[in-house]
């Protein structure tokens, strides 16, 4: 990491951390609360005030590109001062995997189409991989995967079981882990 990245990263972070450190630990306390955590209003609103203190998605650029592992991680480390940091300033699992995924991968059309509402914090993701061991599924061993997807027309027809699925709730957007082909080389 270059020494000026590492200075950008350490800009962000203290931004980010003076954030949750004034407006979101406040929000501690709130009732605002489901069964899994912070209600989507609660969300919303702290990604509100996160967009205009100029912190929200902050480690990655308009063209998905992020900061280093290493820069990433102080951003990530000052966003988890409180456990609605995170969520507060969209660096929160799987949205923060599921951005980097998209930013190294997509398409331009699936950039516009799936990246970019997750960098603007407009909707959640989900990461959908595993499988109930109970029916002979993979758990979360990726290379044992049952679930297949297969192309047809414009679509896709998928064919498993999920489990399991990290950011479910509240999600818009979602990756799928599934086997395109028989594996075979």
């Amino acid at each position: 990491m270059h020494a000026e990245d590492l200075e950008e990263a350490r800009l962000i972070a203290a931004r980010v951390e003076a954030f949750v450190r004034s407006v979101v630990i406040p929000f501690e306390q709130t009732v605002c609360r489901g069964a899994h955590g912070p209600d989507d209003e609660l969300v919303t609103r702290l990604r509100a005030k996160a967009r205009e203190a100029g912190v929200l998605t902050a480690h990655v650029g308009s063209d998905g590109s992020h900061l280093s592992h290493r820069g990433t991680a102080l951003v990530l480390r000052a966003a988890g001062l409180s456990p609605l940091g995170p969520l507060a300033v969209n660096v929160a699992a799987p949205d923060e995997g599921n951005m980097f995924l998209l930013g190294k991968v997509a398409t331009a059309e699936q950039r516009a189409q799936f990246l970019q509402p997750l960098i603007d914090g407009s909707v959640r993701s989900a990461f959908l991989m595993t499988e109930p061991a109970s029916e002979d599924g993979a758990g979360s061993d990726p290379s044992m995967l049952k679930t297949t997807a297969r192309q047809e027309g414009d679509g896709w027809i998928i064919n498993g079981r999920k489990a399991f699925i990290t950011g479910f709730q509240g999600a818009a957007k979602g990756i799928l882990m599934a086997r395109t082909g028989t594996g075979e080389k």
